[in-house]
């Protein structure tokens, strides 16, 4: 996927950057990887035979939505404290750089895992071990969301934290939404009303009272596989503090059973069930901003944002009465 925020980098550039981590194995060719929507990635091929992968944040000055403010250095925090479970498939980081000495942008190192992403292998696979790969993740995930610590929020961010869940999420939610008035982007529902029906439900949100480690992105591209079992989990970026029903296989618009078996919670209660409602809209926003502040090829993302947008609204006006 083509993206305003992919700081693509000349083959110098990678050359340089290469150097500075594995000095006595240089670089031999490097290609994009085009699955990801935000950093460029590549696959870097030293002359050994080694393959890594280097991912690059934004160039310096491209607008961003509000969230996405400093989430390499989240995504490579969350790697490495999920790296220190070793049933938790995560890439090794090698090196990460943020003093824009090398490369205008921040950048990281990390291990190429064994095998290709499940969206790019779904069609190939039986259907039956697709299904065994969902209940593997949802293990994995299960593994992730035990990591804990001592606050909500954005890791990047310390102003999007705090010691409660529903005033960080609250926040989250806003700007979100800020982000829409800010570049004129129609909802196609009153914004205002996002605003009144999530403080309507707050109640629903006070049981979720420690911060737990959140991918918040685990879907078919970043699962990684050797057709076996999961290899990988990556992309890590938009990992927060938070509740765990973030996370992509709880979405209540699909059917994630295999997923939620292996996760080890088939059945949500009313109030889980409320707040995972609230994160497909959360979910349903961002996805309805991303069009234009990215510049993508075609408005199908917004169309789909604001579609799950509608839909999930309906689902609270009709809960709320």
């Amino acid at each position: 996927m083509e993206s305003l925020t992919k700081n693509k980098q000349s083959r110098e550039t990678i050359r340089k950057i290469a150097d500075k981590y594995f000095p006595y194995d240089p670089l031999k060719d490097y290609e994009e990887l085009t699955e990801g929507y935000f950093n460029v990635a590549y696959e870097v091929a030293l002359e050994s035979g080694r393959r890594v992968i280097l991912k690059v944040a934004p160039p310096e000055g491209v607008p961003v939505m509000s969230y996405e403010k400093n989430i390499m250095f989240a995504e490579v925090e969350a790697m490495k404290m999920a790296a220190a479970d070793p049933l938790i498939p995560v890439p090794e980081i090698y090196g990460y750089d943020d003093s824009r000495s090398i490369c205008s942008s921040f950048y990281f190192f990390m291990e190429k895992r064994r095998g290709n992403s499940l969206y790019s292998q779904s069609q190939k696979l039986p259907e039956e071990t697709v299904h065994a790969l969902m209940r593997e993740t949802g293990a994995i995930n299960r593994r992730i969301n035990e990591i804990t610590c001592s606050r909500f929020g954005l890791q990047g961010q310390t102003e999007c934290q705090g010691d409660a869940w529903y005033p960080v999420f609250k926040r989250m939610m806003d700007m979100g939404l800020c982000d829409a008035e800010t570049r004129a982007v129609d909802l196609k529902l009153p914004v205002s009303e996002i605003r009144e029906r999530l403080e309507k439900d707050r109640r629903f949100f006070e049981e979720v009272t420690e911060p737990r480690l959140v991918h918040w992105d685990i879907w078919a591209g970043n699962i990684f596989t050797d057709g076996e079992h999961v290899t990988g989990i990556i992309d890590w970026e938009r990992s927060l503090w938070g509740d765990p029903l973030l996370e992509v296989g709880f979405r209540t618009f699909g059917s994630n059973r295999e997923f939620m078996a292996g996760y080890g919670k088939e059945t949500l209660t009313e109030a889980e069930e409320r707040r995972a409602l609230w994160y497909d809209i959360y979910m349903a926003v961002l996805q309805s901003l991303e069009c234009e502040y990215r510049r993508y090829e075609t408005m199908e993302m917004y169309e789909h944002g604001t579609g799950l947008l509608q839909r999930q609204m309906s689902i609270v006006r009709e809960l709320q009465g």
